[in-house]
């Protein structure tokens, strides 16, 4: 069985991916952890590099809710997706360090 979510993208994430939401349909059960590979596969490096370190862990500057509550305080990359549920990526734009 497929679950449907609501993706929407905020910040940096939305400029380099040249959109600011989607559906997207994922088997039942999926984590986020998992949303987010599929997202990275589908959107390629410029997602990847905006959102995950190489380490696969979120960004500092990266935040991922999902129904409008941060995943820190769910089970972070373990919270289980349900259908209709809406996710937010958002990535934070600071000013460059250094003078």
């Amino acid at each position: 069985m497929n679950t449907q979510l609501h993706i929407s993208y905020l910040g940096l994430v939305r400029n380099v991916i040249g959109r600011s939401e989607e559906e997207f349909e994922v088997l039942a059960g999926t984590t986020i952890g998992q949303l987010l590979r599929l997202l990275a596969a589908k959107h390629g490096l410029p997602f990847t590099q905006s959102v995950l370190k190489q380490s696969g862990e979120l960004r500092a500057t990266a935040q991922v809710c999902l129904d409008d509550r941060d995943i820190d305080e769910l089970d972070g990359f373990d919270t289980r997706l349900g259908d209709g549920e809406q996710v937010s990526i958002v990535v934070g734009v600071y000013p460059p360090e250094g003078g």
